[in-house]
């Protein structure tokens, strides 16, 4: 009959598993009670780094994932994504605030005013562009900007990933885009891609001409939708006009027009 397992074995590889990987094998030796050599013996016979690979990921930021850390005010959101801002989406808070008081207050008739809104982002767009585009031109606008940074990966050899465990270092875990498991991956080489501000200033320039072009074919709708309104209002007329005469009834205005003579003049506007 062989040896019963020892419970701790279990109990160090929760703990293992609880503390996603970054805790030393020193620390849970301790804690079981038993040589450290044992816990390097318990990791690797029951791969514990596989059960850490395929452990469930939790809603939300992973721990230690600094993906967004920074300095990232409430009020302006997270663009630490941002690299030049022309694509970036842009809210009240990101322009002036005249300029963002004057698009807000704009006249929103109930008849358009989706078509109305659609025009009020156009034109906040317009003006977060319009700064994005004052600063990259701006005589202080020197230097740099870093657009992206790119790491190639490769694989590390045993006596590599040995030597790291010997020395109670984490490995780097990376995704294997060929979908092998239980690989540990380090930099070979990074590529920093930077722009400068004439670079950044053209490609939001880019962008503003085709915002224009946007602004310029939702103004044309609305002028169109207005003189759409005008004809079915005159037709509504018309139509109560042919009513009247087929009654014999007119209504007569006390300054004494008819409704004939106000559509004549409809039709002239238009």
């Amino acid at each position: 009959m062989g040896r019963p397992r020892n419970p701790e074995r279990d109990k160090s590889m929760q703990r293992y598993l609880d503390a996603d990987g970054k805790i030393e094998t020193a620390e849970l030796a301790k804690l079981a009670g038993v040589p450290e050599v044992r816990i390097r013996k318990w990791k690797s016979e029951d791969s514990w780094d596989e059960a850490l690979k395929n452990k469930p990921k939790k809603r939300g930021g992973q721990k230690g994932n600094k993906n967004a850390a920074g300095k990232t005010p409430a009020k302006k959101g997270n663009k630490n994504a941002v690299t030049h801002g022309a694509f970036a989406q842009a809210g009240y808070e990101d322009i002036d605030p005249e300029q963002a008081a004057a698009i807000q207050n704009m006249g929103t008739p109930s008849a358009m005013s989706q078509m109305m809104e659609e025009l009020q982002a156009l034109y906040l767009r317009k003006a977060y562009l319009e700064s994005l585009l004052k600063e990259y031109e701006s005589p202080e606008a020197g230097g740099f900007y870093t657009d992206k940074i790119v790491h190639m990966i490769v694989p590390k050899s045993m006596e590599e990933r040995q030597q790291e465990e010997d020395c109670g270092m984490e490995h780097q875990q990376c995704a294997d885009p060929e979908g092998s498991k239980g690989e540990t991956y380090k930099t070979a080489m990074k590529s920093v891609i930077k722009s400068s501000p004439f670079e950044r200033a053209m490609k939001v320039e880019a962008e503003l001409n085709k915002l224009h072009g946007r602004i310029i074919k939702q103004l044309d709708s609305i002028k169109a939708y207005e003189l759409e309104d005008r004809r079915l209002t005159l037709a509504e007329k018309q139509l109560e006009l042919n009513k009247q005469k087929l009654t014999g009834e007119f209504e007569i205005d006390p300054d004494g027009s008819t409704d004939s003579d106000e559509i004549t003049d409809v039709v002239d506007d238009v």
